[in-house]
């Protein structure tokens, strides 16, 4: 019987590669690289712009991953991808890329609209009938969410607004990351699963099925969005070509991806009913399971790997926030002293001198909302507070991490509220958690419970290896791929 699954995690700030054992519940080998496929403009990522080289990235995903094959010699008999679940390659009818990828972090959908008092997001909820919910986005009906920023359709609409979807090109056709990447491996057009579907913002929950309505009001033809597929089962086999490039066999079965948010619970969690799941990679979540569709408040309702949903607080705080703070310190050693320090470097620096602050900050208060949240897309973040005694890195880094850890307690704390329960166990995972020992002090005083960290790192790829495993047959769902992994 097979043991070995690799899988492939296209993150935005990173590709990983892993190889599990399932029989020793065990990661063989895995392999992370930076990616490197970034093509923002100095300019553009002023705006808010967040664009990619997706062939790029997908090579350097495809090499990473030859490289931990030949490290382990551990051959794989199928193989799950996953990773950032929203964003937009448009492809031509022979799969060739048209454009350049749009990333989850680009924010041009909120820009206003020349010579208008609106914003694309409130242009496309006028279009859908969309309901305001607290803070002013709109929000379609049964969709899970509200019309965020980087999300596909939303990519979509300001590209026909623009005139810059291409009419000169046959069959062209929408998909994200890791949709691509199983279409490059299988040779076929790339297919969609609930968990990424959601991430649309055009998906109907109730129906679980794109809103063909809702995509015609908004002006978008049918045939940019993809065909849907169920989580977990094969989108195709490896091809020869593929094979080949990875040193991998010819014919061993390509899971349909699924989102690396749902694919790092999988990964985590093996009690999916007594759970809070926090996760802190590029972007953040806080999530608990349930069986049925509950009422969401101002959270997100996102389907889960083959049943269920996950209610979750999601992208009001992350990685990324703790980097504009690190960032700023940089930019201020570099205009001052004429050098930076190495980014890793400084995030470490930046931890331990929070350590060293009491909790509370002395007062310190930091809004964490660089980038807005999804109750209110235009809030801004702030530090108040302030004395001369407590101006310094540690205090505003202590706050900061604090003030996230309030985020996603909230997200809880809604979750519970809304009917989902109440849960006795916190898992964490992700870089952004496990190397801040200051986040996770904060977020057990928050919630109240002692947090556990996941056994393994690269959680969304564990998660993805899992799928994987029950795609070939391995496991007969992803529940129980889950309790045997984690657990």
């Amino acid at each position: 019987m097979p043991t070995h699954y690799l899988s492939i995690d296209v993150g935005s700030t990173s590709v990983t590669a892993l190889i599990i054992d399932i029989e020793s519940k065990s990661v063989v080998g895995s392999s992370t690289i930076a990616n490197t496929a970034e093509t923002t403009s100095t300019n553009d990522k002023k705006i808010g712009r967040s664009e990619w080289d997706l062939d790029r990235m997908t090579d350097l995903a495809l090499g990473n991953a030859k490289n931990l094959i030949e490290r382990t010699k551990a051959q794989p008999a199928a193989i799950g991808i996953t990773g950032q679940q929203q964003g937009l390659q448009l492809l031509d009818q022979d799969l060739n890329t048209v454009g350049s990828f749009i990333s989850w972090q680009d924010q041009r959908s909120k820009d206003r609209i020349s010579g208008e008092n609106r914003t694309y997001l409130d242009a496309m909820g006028e279009l859908g009938s969309a309901a305001t919910e607290d803070g002013g986005l709109p929000a379609f009906e049964n969709t899970g969410c509200p019309i965020v920023t980087g999300y596909t359709a939303p990519n979509l609409y300001w590209l026909k607004a623009n005139n810059e979807l291409p009419t000169n090109v046959a069959n062209i056709h929408g998909t994200t990351a890791p949709e691509f990447a199983v279409s490059r491996l299988t040779g076929t057009r790339p297919v969609t699963d609930p968990t990424d579907a959601v991430s649309w913002g055009v998906y109907d929950l109730s129906k679980m099925d794109w809103n063909h309505y809702l995509i015609d009001s908004l002006g978008l033809n049918r045939e940019l969005f993809s065909n849907l597929a169920d989580s977990c089962t094969p989108a195709g086999q490896l091809t020869n070509e593929m094979a080949a490039k990875l040193g991998a066999k010819a014919g061993i079965p390509v899971s349909v991806a699924s989102g690396d948010h749902q694919c790092s619970f999988a990964g985590t969690v093996a009690d999916y009913g007594n759970t809070v799941a926090i996760n802190i990679g590029t972007g953040g979540q806080a999530s608990v399971y349930v069986e049925n569709p509950t009422p969401r408040g101002w959270l997100e309702l996102r389907p889960y790997i083959q049943n269920g949903y996950l209610l979750a607080g999601v992208g009001v705080v992350g990685g990324r926030t703790f980097r504009t703070l690190r960032d700023f310190f940089n930019n201020a050693i570099r205009a001052i002293a004429g050098y930076e320090l190495d980014p890793d470097v400084l995030y470490a620096k930046l931890v331990e001198l929070a350590a060293e602050v009491p909790a509370g900050a002395e007062g310190v208060v930091v809004d964490p909302l660089f980038t807005g949240s999804r109750s209110n897309p235009l809030a801004k973040a702030a530090v108040r507070e302030l004395t001369p005694g407590t101006f310094t890195p540690g205090h505003m880094a202590r706050a900061l991490f604090e003030a996230m850890a309030a985020q996603l307690a909230d997200s809880y704390l809604e979750a519970a509220k809304l009917g989902a329960g109440t849960r006795s166990l916190l898992v964490g995972s992700g870089n952004g958690l496990k190397l801040n020992p200051v986040l996770r002090e904060s977020l057990e005083s928050e919630l109240s419970m002692s947090l556990q960290l996941g056994r393994h790192n690269e959680e969304a790829a564990i998660g993805a290896a899992l799928c994987a495993a029950v795609a070939d047959g391995s496991f007969k769902s992803i529940a129980e791929a889950s309790a045997s992994f984690a657990g």
